[in-house]
């Protein structure tokens, strides 16, 4: 029996589902458009250059080359930017679930998404102090703040199933990534003018991503109400040795949560490919069809705000159609435009339609595709996840969604590495279609839900 299904998804709960106000709901989406602002800025394009180009020292003998040296090893910035980012996954990946656990064993929901939150926001904010040289305070801050964001997100996504019936979870969590990317990318247009204004001016605009994420969550913080603790939970002792051992229980009871863990397992190989895309793609612009930078930045912002209308009408159409349905539709197209990368190269150039086409036209173009499906796997994804999340582990299973995303963001480019090292920058691209297509299949196998009608 599918018991993880009762809770959430029977029809008569579903109609008798308490609706949260609608500032509450706004407050809640405006959270996405809060921390857009660190993720599109301290994760994206600006703080890894300036941590490998003037926080990290010269290496010995270097004019421009700059890393660690521990003993005779030579550790380059890349490297260095990559262990950093495989800590701050690693840390997430191991603290969700069990802070998960931990907030519904005492209902501590909307104040772990506060208290994470807050010193995230604040942490990188303190990156206004940075300087030359101050790549130990450099790479803490960026570790710790990571941490934050990523954990905070659980909590933030486990609101969900709590603020409006299933039948419109997937727009409401539509409306949150469109919201998301409009906020990132005018937080990014910001960071860039304030470049353009003063090119040491790197730290301020790192710190307001900070603030950025602050002052917008500020809403969430005061409007959203706490989740109640689980039911009839009994656990006595360390609270922290109660949420391991509940851990411990849910991967033991796989049975009872099979169409969670088998949707899980498909989010964690189909979202690998995507975070493949997102992280690799101006690696794969750069190095393969030799586009400039300018070039991709507006491309990157162009694939942003495409993503917010492709959000919005993914959101509307799971819906009408159910949640799977539209994640199927998403990865064919996601398996169609990376199957079309491969056929683009750096010295194309021919017109057709009235458009000069060359390798950054081309590629803007897939960019443009990609802005259409990025919305819409994630979105309702996460409207999935909180149907199929049982009321008394929602946190948990947040956790475990989390973690998902956190490993993606480790294999997929690991892979992508492999195939470009040996068989050059074009191949890296076969790194992606083998997690898109078995996530696929799996997900074929995972079971929507059927709710009741809205009224």
């Amino acid at each position: 029996m599918e018991t993880e299904l009762a809770n959430s998804t029977d029809p008569q709960t579903a109609a008798v589902h308490h609706e949260a106000s609608r500032w509450q709901k706004i407050a809640w989406v405006m959270y996405d458009w809060a921390n857009s602002g660190y993720g599109l800025i301290v994760l994206g394009p600006a703080f890894q250059p300036y941590l490998i180009n003037k926080l990290l020292p010269l290496l010995p003998g270097s004019t421009d080359n700059h890393g660690l040296m521990i003993g005779q090893t030579v550790i380059p910035g890349s490297a260095v930017m990559a262990l950093l980012t495989s800590v701050s996954m690693a840390l997430m990946a191991v603290a969700a679930p069990v802070l998960g656990a931990m907030a519904d064993i005492r209902g501590w929901t909307k104040r772990m998404f506060t208290a994470f939150g807050v010193i995230g926001a604040l942490l990188t904010m303190g990156m206004a102090f940075l300087s030359e040289g101050h790549w130990l305070a450099g790479g803490l801050l960026y570790v710790a703040s990571n941490v934050c964001f990523g954990t905070s997100f659980t909590f933030y996504s486990a609101f969900l199933p709590r603020l409006t019936r299933p039948q419109k979870q997937g727009s409401l969590s539509g409306w949150g990534f469109a919201v998301g990317y409009v906020g990132g990318a005018l937080a990014l247009i910001g960071f860039l003018a304030m470049l353009k204004t003063n090119a040491s001016w790197i730290p301020l605009g790192l710190a307001l991503s900070g603030a950025w994420w602050l002052i917008f969550s500020l809403p969430a913080y005061w409007l959203l109400d706490e989740l109640p603790a689980s039911a009839g939970e009994t656990e006595g002792g360390s609270l922290l040795l109660a949420g391991f051992r509940r851990v411990g229980r849910t991967f033991a009871d796989l049975k009872r949560y099979r169409t969670l863990f088998l949707f899980l397992l498909a989010f964690l190989l189909y979202n690998d490919g995507v975070e493949t895309v997102i992280a690799m793609s101006p690696a794969y612009a750069t190095d393969w069809l030799k586009i400039g930078q300018e070039s991709l930045i507006v491309i990157f912002l162009v694939v942003q705000f495409v993503a917010f209308f492709g959000a919005l009408a993914f959101g509307y159409l799971a819906d009408a159609v159910g949640h799977k349905p539209v994640i199927i539709i998403n990865l064919f197209l996601w398996i169609a435009v990376v199957a079309a990368a491969m056929f683009i190269a750096p010295d194309q150039s021919f017109d057709a339609l009235g458009i000069h086409w060359d390798a950054s036209s081309l590629f803007m173009a897939l960019g443009v595709g990609i802005g259409i499906v990025l919305g819409g796997v994630q979105a309702s994804s996460r409207a999935l996840m909180a149907l199929l999340a049982p009321r008394e582990i929602h946190n948990e299973a947040f956790g475990f969604f989390s973690i998902s995303g956190k490993f993606a963001s480790i294999f997929g480019p690991l892979a992508y590495a492999g195939f470009a090292t040996s068989m050059g920058p074009r191949w890296g691209v076969l790194s992606v279609p083998p997690f898109l297509i078995v996530g696929l299949f799996i997900l074929m196998k995972v079971r929507e839900p059927r709710l009741a009608s809205a009224n």
